[in-house]
């Protein structure tokens, strides 16, 4: 908060200088005004990722704690995606080669599809608010609680597949190490916990 603070006393400071300067001098008008075609874009639009109907968002392709959470969020979201459409392309796509439980969670999932098994519920969320921390350049850590409903693995004729029926989880303690991708300007994770 004294950051921003000073920040916005020093923008009125200058603020305050340049009116100053520019009234005690006498300065001719423009006649023509600068043409549209002659600026350039201050920033290159990114290069849109994950699933078409659910990209990554903007807020998530920023290199601080607030888009390190809004990227946990989103691989949230595509977890949940996999439980109906059985595709981990994109789980994958967001972690790391060393994300143990990343990779564990897409081949579970490929294997179950293979078998014609389909998923029930399981759907996972963050209960209430998360902790990030920016502990390096490239790297931010999260903490918080998730939830999962309860979830069940059915066949191809769409029966409960006997040792695959879960209870819901209302209190997993879980977290996230994640590490900033230059190439993709996305996070990535490096290792998620559920409960």
């Amino acid at each position: 908060m004294t950051r921003g603070w000073a920040l916005r006393l020093t923008a009125c400071f200058l603020a305050g200088g340049a009116v100053l300067t520019g009234c005690s001098e006498k300065q001719e008008a423009s006649e023509s005004l600068p043409t549209t075609s002659s600026a350039e874009p201050t920033e290159e639009a990114l290069p849109p990722l994950g699933p078409e109907d659910l990209p990554l968002p903007d807020e998530a392709r920023t290199q601080d704690a607030a888009g390190a959470e809004a990227f946990v969020r989103y691989y949230f979201q595509l977890l949940n995606r996999s439980l109906t459409d059985m595709d981990v392309q994109y789980l994958r796509q967001f972690a790391e080669d060393g994300c143990d439980v990343c990779e564990r969670v897409a081949r579970k999932t490929e294997d179950d599809a293979a078998q014609g098994y389909r998923y029930r519920g399981g759907e996972l969320t963050v209960s209430g608010e998360m902790s990030v921390i920016v502990t390096g350049a490239s790297e931010a850590q999260s903490a918080f609680t998730a939830v999962q409903a309860p979830m069940t693995v059915l066949d191809r004729g769409g029966n409960p597949v006997p040792g695959l029926v879960f209870d819901g989880e209302n209190a997993l303690s879980s977290g996230t190490i994640t590490v900033w991708d230059a190439s993709l300007q996305s996070w990535t994770l490096t290792e998620l916990t559920l409960g």
